[in-house]
């Protein structure tokens, strides 16, 4: 007897808990909603999680739940960027923080985050590289530069910077050699004037002319001549001239000392410093960019990572240069348009049936029993049937109009193919039958097909530079047109109608293609023999069945440039690169350079150069002849001189340079 009075008890408690934990959960959602709706969003946030751990079966209260949570951070996201954007730092990592505080796994609010740290990063390089260009050590600011680049790519605050350190870099650099700055001995103008001279002859007077050392590999031909005419040429012009005649190549050391060796593979291989440098692509596809770099550079050592889009290579600092220039130019976002298509069809059908409806056939026969010959002779009219006969009167009469109207808007990307498909897939089943052995059935096995029905538009625009849109456009508008039962399946016949052309327009100008027309009259009449075919009176033996109909579809097309095609920067779209068999990143001129005033004169190591204001000149110790300035006449020929450059102080014709002979 206690056990069967315990057993609803139990049963009681149990269903009053539930009952009031219901209650309880319901309670504290109502509450979070209502904290929500008065602006006590992270309280209300906090009830609304609890009612849905109070009742975890409960859909609603996690749908709530997650959406007033996604909306909550969806605003606190919205604010921290509204306040980064306006350079408010700590007001925008107080909302980033509100955010991951109610979803800790919030990406928006980490990537907001990581944004300022990078923003934080790129001030304190900012600040690093004015320190550096304040303590005129430009090159050192560049190298900060390009390093935080490398860490942080895609930031515009570093990439107009370090346009506005190169700008100021190359003035100065000019300024810089006008008035003597570093490296000024190989700015230094020289005067030469050479016939046939040993190339070392001509190193040596260079070098003390100059005040430069010359450094010589031991495999330099000592047969090495050279004939070159120089006037107020700087001696890194004069230098590369030179080398080039002879092939050979140099080696700055430091800023006046060079390392002069043949210009050999070997030797290249030896003496040239290579250079590793990763290039993080964001347009151009890395496996096309390593083609056009291996194509202008001649480069072998260039790898491609698909999975990141970088390019690495290794090569000389002259070849990098070349090669980032190169990047710089190709590695542009490809334009994009904005493609506004409205595609109409407008079909209208008629349907009448009018007129009376006579019976086609008359049947007479006999009773369905059995029926022996002899019972033919005792046949009679009651005792054959006949089928019933009826006359009806058709007035029917349909008109439809349908008008189909798809409006899509797509953008797509430069030599991309967008397709836009407006209607269904409409199964096709296809039964095929494989027969077997005698005695057993055929194996069927089906398969289903989806054949697209409906309008069904591909585009590929092409953006060219002047902002006009080429467009290939592909229409196909289908519907099926007859549904075809077989004992395999049901088929359909589709009817098709396409429309293929290339234009070109303007952007925001509107084309439209029309003339997809299909029109279609049919007529049946039903007549009674005889009649039915007298002329006027006919018609009223006559049942007529009409139908047609008219269709016709409109596509109009208006593109909408949203990213322009790119142009290069002038200093990007021409860029010197050297000759066939040497990469340089600038041209080989000989331009003529201001004298540059130097130290004290006769002072121990001041270069032996012309009086202040007068380049450096290089006259030879036996005097001309045959008429040639610095050559008697009675000077042999082959007997070589030895050049010396003009001490200050010596009475020379600046106007008459002299020649040395050999």
């Amino acid at each position: 007897m206690n056990r069967s009075i315990r057993r609803p008890l139990t049963w009681l408690s149990l269903a009053c808990v539930t009952l009031l934990s219901a209650c309880a959960a319901q309670r504290v959602h109502d509450n979070g909603l209502s904290d929500v709706a008065n602006g006590r969003t992270e309280q209300g946030l906090q009830q609304l999680r609890e009612a849905a751990d109070l009742e975890p079966s409960n859909a609603r209260y996690r749908l709530d739940y997650l959406s007033q949570r996604a909306l909550a951070t969806q605003q606190l996201n919205s604010r921290g960027d509204d306040a980064r954007l306006a350079g408010k730092a700590d007001e925008a990592q107080r909302h980033y923080r509100a955010t991951l505080a109610l979803d800790p796994s919030n990406e928006r609010a980490l990537r907001g985050l990581q944004m300022l740290q990078d923003l934080r990063r790129v001030a304190a390089v900012k600040q690093q590289v004015e320190d550096s260009l304040q303590a005129k050590l430009p090159d050192q600011a560049l190298e900060q530069l390009r390093r935080a680049q490398r860490e942080l790519p895609n930031q515009p605050e570093l990439q107009q910077l370090a346009r506005r350190i190169e700008e100021q870099t190359e003035a100065e650099r000019i300024e810089r050699e006008r008035k003597a700055g570093l490296e000024a001995a190989f700015k230094r103008p020289v005067t030469l004037q050479f016939r046939d001279a040993n190339v070392k002859m001509v190193f040596e007077a260079l070098s003390r002319t100059a005040n430069i050392n010359i450094i010589l590999d031991r495999d330099v031909r000592a047969d090495l001549r050279t004939t070159i005419y120089v006037q107020n040429a700087s001696v890194e012009d004069t230098l590369d001239l030179i080398l080039l005649q002879n092939q050979l190549d140099r080696r700055v050391l430091n800023g006046n000392t060079i390392f002069v060796y043949p210009a050999t593979p070997a030797k290249q291989r030896e003496y040239n410093e290579l250079k590793v440098r990763t290039f993080q692509l964001s347009n151009i596809e890395a496996a096309q960019m390593a083609t056009i770099i291996k194509t202008m550079l001649k480069t072998r050592d260039v790898v491609t990572d698909a999975k990141s889009n970088s390019l690495v290579m290794r090569d000389t600092a002259a070849s990098i240069a070349v090669a980032e220039k190169l990047i710089a130019a190709n590695d542009v976002p490809d334009p994009e348009v904005v493609l506004e298509v409205q595609v109409l069809e407008v079909s209208s059908d008629r349907l009448s049936n009018i007129g009376l409806r006579f019976p086609d056939a008359f049947t007479v026969g006999t009773p369905s029993t059995a029926t022996t010959v002899g019972d033919l002779r005792a046949l009679t009219s009651d005792n054959l049937t006949a089928s019933s006969l009826s006359l009806g009167l058709n007035l029917l009469l349909q008109d439809t109009d349908t008008n189909i109207l798809a409006s899509p808007r797509i953008r797509a990307r430069n030599k991309e193919k967008a397709r836009i498909l407006v209607g269904d897939k409409v199964p096709v089943i296809t039964n095929l039958i494989t027969p077997q052995q005698s005695g057993q059935s055929s194996v069927i096995t089906g398969s289903i097909q989806y054949v697209d029905v409906g309008i069904k538009l591909e585009v590929e625009p092409q953006v060219y530079a002047d902002g006009d849109v080429g467009i290939k456009v592909n229409l196909e508008v289908s519907n099926i047109a007859k549904t075809i039962t077989t004992s395999s399946g049901v088929a359909y016949q589709i009817g098709t109608r396409n429309a293929t052309t290339a234009l070109r327009l303007h952007d925001g100008e509107t084309q439209m293609m029309a003339g997809l027309i299909n029109d279609q009259d049919r007529s049946t009449a039903s007549k009674l023999p005889g009649l039915g075919q007298l002329p006027v009176i006919g018609r009223l033996f006559t049942s007529t069945n009409a139908s047609g109909g008219k269709s016709e579809i409109v596509l109009s097309i208006t593109p909408r440039i949203v990213r322009p095609q790119s142009t290069p920067e002038a200093r990007l779209g021409e860029v010197w690169s050297g000759t066939e068999s040497s990469v340089r990143d600038r041209p080989l001129r000989i331009e003529p350079v201001g004298a540059i005033r130097t130290g004290t004169s006769g002072a121990a190591g001041a270069p032996t150069g012309g009086a202040a204001g007068q380049p450096a000149r290089v006259r030879p110790s036996a005097p001309g002849r045959l008429g040639l300035p610095g050559r008697p006449a009675n000077a042999p020929v082959n007997t070589p001189a030895q050049p010396e450059a003009a001490a200050p102080g010596n009475d020379v014709d600046a106007e008459e340079p002299a020649t040395p002979e050999n």
